[in-house]
């Protein structure tokens, strides 16, 4: 039998518990591409484990860039700038750090947290403590990560490519990519066949390599301001 002090000490244990794991309210919104397979959009301060498809990743931050949102991408040196626009992220509000050092990596998202809606982000080793700490400050943040790989305690998005239009007689343009999804969010499953078609969405037509924001490490931001039209570095 606990003493009554251990037994309230155990009991904030559990409401502290129970508060960090409570679903967001606030939802971002996503491309129309990605309605059925988000109906309600992108949970807030959620952590999300993306695996299968980069051209997902980067749909998944057309619509909140489309709505006035900062966004990142973190150590994918190699994720298209141009496939971006295509879908039609906002260049002038995307912040890359494309090569962050593996002891960078916390510090860089959680430093992002502070000044985006929602970074995509390649996986890096992360310690249990780091790990609390990091989904604490995206939860209090309302800032969304996507991480393309596995995830501890994330909620869970397996794409599986089941086939590609357009190639006529060998030979032509892959212009559409169909997919099932496999969602896990709040222990709650679901599955949606998906086709995803990266010229659907209007290129920017005025932003230039040179209004991206590269950060080669850690980037140094100020507090995030409170209004969300103006967040991004100050």
């Amino acid at each position: 039998m606990l003493h009554p002090a251990s037994a309230t000490v155990a009991d904030l244990h559990d409401l502290i518990e129970r508060r960090d794991t409570s679903p967001s309210t606030v939802r971002l919104p996503v491309h129309p591409a990605l309605a059925d397979a988000f109906p309600t959009g992108l949970a807030a301060g959620t952590v999300y484990s993306l695996t299968g498809s980069t051209t997902l990743a980067l749909a998944l931050l057309a619509g909140p860039s489309q709505n006035g949102s900062w966004c990142a991408i973190v150590g994918l040196p190699d994720l298209g700038v141009e496939a971006a626009a295509g879908w039609g992220v906002d260049l002038d509000r995307l912040i890359l750090v494309p090569d962050p050092d593996a002891n960078q990596w916390v510090g860089a998202v959680a430093a992002l947290a502070e000044i985006t809606d929602v970074i995509v982000a390649a996986p890096s080793r992360i310690t249990p403590g780091d790990l609390s700490r990091l989904a604490a400050r995206l939860r209090s943040r309302q800032t969304t990560l996507v991480v393309t790989g596995p995830w501890p305690r994330a909620a869970t998005v397996q794409a599986t490519t089941v086939g590609w239009d357009g190639l006529g007689q060998g030979h032509g343009c892959l212009l559409r990519q169909h997919l099932r999804l496999d969602i896990t969010e709040r222990h709650e499953p679901r599955s949606i066949h998906l086709t995803l078609n990266p010229h659907q969405a209007t290129p920017q037509s005025s932003p230039l390599a040179g209004s991206l924001q590269y950060f080669a490490g850690t980037p140094t931001v100020l507090p995030r301001p409170s209004s969300n039209t103006s967040r991004g570095p100050q």
